[in-house]
């Protein structure tokens, strides 16, 4: 934390702490939503799982469509997202920026 040894904190030594425990308050959140789409207990999403998370929003999608759309951050190509993969996913979504 204290970046020169002197004992205190600089504005950038507490920026960098700030920083740090938004990022793990924001991977705790993501955790939080990653487990609402993982339904299954696989420890991944699954088009059907995507499929039935999506119906609850109101979004309509057949697990085809679902897993086409897995297909775009699935990076092993196995055909359901990790937490590594989604956490991929959500940090290129538009709204992630924000």
């Amino acid at each position: 934390m204290d970046s020169d040894g002197d004992g205190l904190l600089s504005m950038e030594d507490l920026v960098r702490v700030v920083e740090d425990a938004a990022e793990e308050e924001k991977a705790s959140d993501l955790r939080e939503v990653f487990k609402m789409y993982e339904m299954e207990g696989r420890g991944c999403i699954t088009p059907s799982s995507l499929r039935r998370m999506l119906s609850r929003l109101g979004e309509r999608r057949s697990v085809d469509q679902c897993g086409d759309m897995i297909a775009t951050y699935d990076l092993n190509a196995d055909g359901v997202l990790t937490f590594d993969e989604f956490k991929v996913m959500m940090a290129s979504s538009p709204s992630a920026a924000a």
